[in-house]
């Protein structure tokens, strides 16, 4: 792109959204200046950089050039920087929401009292849950830095090909920019040189789901100065420090910034839609996205204490440690699950694959996000609906002990309604007994000891009004309901002799 037409951007844009000198300059003599601006599609990024000690250096760390920190409006909105890594699979950790790694290491060695039970201490018998939950930090722990949530850029005097920082400080995750997120060009001056650039959403690497009004940047300009001399910083923070999300002012754009973020999903990347039948299933997405190419990945981080629960009595936490787990989605292109209006959007995670499931009419958006849909239908008055059949474990969690690693198999209609999706139980059982009971539990039949193991066959009898489940050749359940989704009843289909 010529410096004429980045020229032609800037003076379209409105007012800065952020200008800043960089301290250091001292006296009277001319200070640098960075600025920052929104037309509500990209950034444009202006750096007036005084540097009377041009150097030749070609070094992307020392050597003259100008280094750009973006970051989310909340610093440690994804996880904290500063945390502690465990070998062999570099696990993250703080102990007490704190980057301790002798403090971890106690908990490692068994050194610290910090496990706890339902009843608030390690009790008697947990010896091989205790174990078991600290097996899961892993040895040797050091302190390291992560920068989740913020992107760290270099531009060079040279007008060489831009570089960003640190991409081993990403775990678990694979930031990537595409095509023309990145553009700039720089310039000699009297006293310096100036670099210009056009910034596209994806030059900073992560943005909110619900668009970008509010971001946190910092401009440092780094002067290698002559040979034999010391470099030297100049910041838009008087005390600025590396992978310190604190040291990043505040930005609010008078123009936020919209991003494309899925492919066929245009409410996101922009305020969210207030329809109550989408609100929740929109809520339940990854709050933040990541640049990852020519796409964008739903990325959150999971955070959990490393537990045990092999024993039922016991249920032992190590409370006092937090392990992150950074995860990306992935979201598979539209399709339509019941004709125009309808789409029906996979997302893939590393805990499995969900649905988001959508159905758009003038002024009327209904949306329910689901991991467990068997069967799609309209209902009779043609609300979309589905049929889920979930498992979970029978205690809450899988454990020793009769029943303790049972199964409940629970069959829900799903009515996609304009307040928000409404689920409802036809019925439940799970392995442990023969019982199959209703909504409210009441016994509706017992499956027979016939040999047959394989998963009940659902089918429809009449497609999105009657509904059978077939437990082997002497069981066939039948569930009916309202036109509405209501007055659910559940009974026995004759066996043919």
């Amino acid at each position: 792109m010529s410096w004429h037409l980045l020229t032609g951007l800037l003076l379209m844009a409105a007012p800065p959204d952020f200008s800043q000198p960089l301290g250091g300059s001292g006296g009277k003599a001319p200070t640098s200046v960075a600025t920052l601006v929104s037309d509500g599609q990209q950034l444009v990024l202006d750096v007036d950089v005084v540097d009377t000690t041009p150097s030749a250096a070609t070094d992307d760390v020392h050597s003259d050039h100008v280094e750009v920190w973006f970051g989310l409006e909340a610093p440690d909105a994804l996880m904290p920087s500063r945390v502690v890594t465990t070998a062999p699979e570099g696990k993250l950790f703080t102990v007490s929401g704190k980057d301790d790694p002798k403090a971890l290491d106690a908990i490692i060695q068994g050194k610290d009292p910090g496990t706890l039970d339902a009843s608030g201490m390690a009790g008697e018998g947990c010896e091989e849950d205790d174990r078991a939950a600290r097996e899961q930090l892993g040895m040797s722990p050091k302190r390291t830095r992560v920068l989740m949530g913020v992107a760290h850029w270099g531009f060079f005097p040279d007008g060489r090909a831009p570089v960003l920082y640190d991409l081993e400080r990403y775990p678990g995750l694979s930031p990537a920019l595409g095509e023309g997120d990145v553009r700039y060009e720089a310039r000699k001056t009297a006293t310096g040189y100036h670099v210009r650039a056009v910034l596209q959403p994806g030059a900073l690497l992560f943005v909110p789901k619900d668009g970008v009004r509010t971001l946190r940047v910092r401009v440092d300009a780094i002067d290698a100065g002559a040979a034999g001399t010391k470099e030297t910083l100049r910041s838009t923070h008087p005390a600025p420090k590396w992978g310190d999300a604190e040291t990043l002012r505040t930005v609010k754009l008078a123009k936020p910034l919209t991003v494309k973020l899925v492919e066929g999903l245009p409410e996101l990347g922009q305020p969210l839609p207030k329809a109550p039948g989408a609100k929740q299933a929109f809520d339940e997405l990854p709050p933040y996205f990541l640049r990852t190419g020519k796409t964008w990945a739903g990325v959150r981080v999971l955070r959990e204490s490393p537990e045990s629960y092999q024993l039922r009595i016991c249920a032992v936490t190590l409370d006092a440690v937090t392990g992150y787990r950074p995860q990306a989605s992935v979201f598979e292109p539209p399709t339509p699950f019941l004709g125009n209006g309808t789409a029906r959007i996979q997302v893939k995670a590393p805990g499995g694959p969900t649905t988001l499931y959508l159905s758009r009419a003038p002024n009327d958006l209904r949306a329910v996000l689901s991991s467990d849909a068997v069967e799609t239908f309209r209902f009779k008055d043609g609300t979309p609906g589905l049929v889920e059949r979930s498992e979970e474990p029978m205690m809450g969690r899988y454990t020793s002990g009769a029943c303790g690693g049972a199964t409940t198999v629970t069959l829900r209609l799903v009515r996609l309604e304009k307040q928000g999706p409404k689920r409802t139980v036809l019925m439940s059982w799970n392995d442990c007994g023969s019982e199959i009971t209703d909504a409210e539990e009441h016994v509706v039949a017992e499956r027979q000891e016939d040999g047959t193991e394989d998963a009940p066959k659902i089918t429809w009898a009449t497609p999105g009004q009657k509904l059978r489940v077939t437990f082997g050749p002497r069981l066939t359940l039948e569930a009916t309901w309202s036109p509405d989704g209501s007055g659910v009843k559940v009974g026995k289909v004759a066996v043919r002799q």
